[in-house]
């Protein structure tokens, strides 16, 4: 029996395999009997042509590799669909089946092989309206089903173009793995993203944006493929060897492709692809290499014959700093030169012109608004669109999706509604902030949020509120506070650097003794949770305190306040 894959990746380098759709491009493929008038439909060979499909396996298998990618790069009910609904339906089948040839192809070789399932981008992104989240999983789930009833040994959801994307298919792998009552210690889940020339993911998301997103979710590991060559690839490979903890990946192209006699042509050479894979390995400690479009085993073997003298670097990780991310960029919770500024004005609640906005459906105009809250200086956007007599879950949708592409400023959350909420996180790339949790109901609002934080990787605010009302002294706000982070990490099992605690202001100004202590008791609160709580966030409406004074008045006070 082979040990398992995650055992291999601790034995030392681990080599996967070159380029199917080189190879069967290199074939003479009729177009009416091998893709059944489905041009260039290579997922389609598993069905029709499986003994071209497992020599290519074994054109890899003979040289070394200690893993192969099945045939299924686009066989999903959302890509096959394209082709017509026939093709669709054998979507399931197809991953079975490819499974199935990869590893009849291994079991020909001696030693530990691995047979890794081929989850490609698809043609759609969530990102750009182009499909739905639900589509997507949908789709997702049943390749992920096939590949497990084939018989992988790890889910490869590579060549990933959207963050939406990589979150949807794995929580379909999670979701397909949880029906037949695994986990990803049985199959793993690996993932690849694509950089382009750009520097950035198709969809404009930066690698630090991809990391903060993707790093709460149990992926075993995070690389690069596709797009380029090693060359362009190795900044970016070296960000992620000082700040990704988990085992790294570069899977490159033969180079940039270059058009030659009408077609591409890929042009590194076996040598210089074995030397560059060599220096990734030695000089920022990557544990997977591999080959994209392109390569051919001439490549791989170029790199496995000097795999025994390779000596791997033994990575130093500097630790992410807590934060969420827009689509496009990451930003901090603790600020180094300020605090974190979360504008409250893309709120139906707080702002009359949001308010009328949202009523009119002037979603270009909400836009705006979002745009002069980060002209302001605001760092986050509170997205609150509870509005009696609407449909908060098709309104935060669509606010969602466009904020996310036409502004870059992690987005929280703000809703009563758990199904409003997770409408907006469907729409959100990179990592939001959901607004909030509380035990005024019991444990009922964080078994409602728990649960969206960790499908959709968010973190979250949590008010000082239980079954008693808001905590007006400093002992209940600690004690909820106290209460609130247990449930939170121990419960539910998520960190306590992604909580937000608001310890809840009241105005001084009511003109009852009682109140005036208010102030005091919060910041009382504040610096006991500081301590005992460390990893936990803080944050807080500072300008409630002055609420019912004229606007100089709670000027002054909120500025003493805010610097108490």
């Amino acid at each position: 029996m082979r040990k398992k894959i995650q055992t291999a990746l601790r034995s030392g380098t681990f080599i996967l395999d070159g380029a199917m759709g080189t190879a069967v491009q290199a074939l003479d493929i009729d177009i009416a009997r091998d893709y059944l008038d489905r041009e260039n439909c290579i997922d389609i060979l598993t069905k029709t042509r499986p003994d071209i499909v497992q020599k290519i396996h074994e054109s890899f298998l003979q040289v070394g590799v200690d893993a192969v990618e099945t045939n299924t790069f686009g066989a999903n009910r959302l890509v096959l669909s394209e082709f017509d609904e026939e093709a669709a339906s054998w979507a399931y089948d197809l991953n079975v089946q490819s499974a199935r040839i990869a590893r009849v192809a291994c079991d020909s070789v001696e030693g530990d092989r691995y047979v890794l399932g081929s989850m490609g981008p698809g043609t759609k992104l969530i990102s750009l309206g182009q499909t739905t989240w639900d589509n997507m999983l949908d789709s997702y789930t049943e390749q992920a089903r096939g590949l497990l009833d084939g018989g992988v040994d790890a889910f490869l959801i590579e060549t990933c173009q959207d963050v939406l994307q990589v979150k949807c298919a794995i929580n379909a792998c999670l979701d397909a793995l949880a029906s037949c009552e695994k986990t990803t210690d049985d199959v793993p889940i690996m993932v690849s993203i694509t950089i382009e020339t750009t520097g950035a993911m198709l969809v404009g998301s930066n690698l630090e944006t991809i990391v903060h997103a993707l790093a709460p979710y149990p992926i075993l590991s995070l690389g690069l493929n596709c797009a380029t060559g090693p060359e362009l690839m190795e900044s970016h490979i070296a960000w992620l060897s000082e700040h990704w903890d988990g085992y790294i990946s570069v899977v490159p192209n033969a180079g940039l492709p270059e058009l030659v006699d009408g077609c591409a042509h890929f042009p590194l050479s076996a040598h210089a692809y074995g030397a560059a894979m060599k220096r990734f390995v030695e000089q920022y400690g990557v544990n997977i290499v591999g080959g994209c479009c392109g390569t051919t085993p001439r490549h791989l073997a170029a790199l496995i014959e000097q795999k025994d003298s390779v000596q791997p670097l033994v990575r130093n990780i500097k630790p992410l700093l807590p934060s969420a991310t827009s689509l496009y960029s990451p930003v901090e919770f603790k600020q180094d030169t300020s605090i974190l500024i979360i504008a409250e004005r893309t709120n139906a609640n707080g702002s009359r012109k949001f308010k009328r906005l949202l009523e009119e459906e002037q979603w270009d105009g909400l836009v705006d608004m979002g745009r002069e809250e980060l002209s302001g200086g605001a760092h986050v956007l509170d997205v609150c669109v509870d509005y009696v007599g609407r449909d908060g879950v098709a309104d935060l949708e669509e606010i969602v999706g466009r904020l996310v592409q036409q502004v870059d400023a992690p987005l929280m959350l703000d809703s009563t509604d758990a199904k409003a909420i997770e409408a907006g996180l469907k729409r959100a790339g990179g990592r939001c902030i959901v607004n909030s949790i509380n035990l005024e109901d019991g444990e009922q609002r964080l078994e409602e949020i728990c649960p969206l934080l960790i499908q959709y990787a968010a973190a979250a605010v949590a008010l000082t509120i239980d079954e008693e009302g808001m905590a007006k002294t400093a002992n209940r706000k600690v004690k909820i506070a106290k209460r609130l982070h247990d449930l939170y990490t121990n419960k539910w099992g998520l960190h306590s650097s992604d909580m937000m605690i608001d310890v809840l202001t009241f105005t001084i100004a009511t003109g009852m003794e009682a109140d005036r202590k208010l102030a005091v008791e919060t910041l009382d609160a504040i610096e006991i949770i500081a301590k005992e709580l460390p990893d936990c966030g803080l944050v807080l409406g500072v300008s409630n305190v002055s609420f019912g004074l004229k606007p100089p008045a709670r000027k002054v006070l909120n500025s003493v306040f805010l610097h108490e």
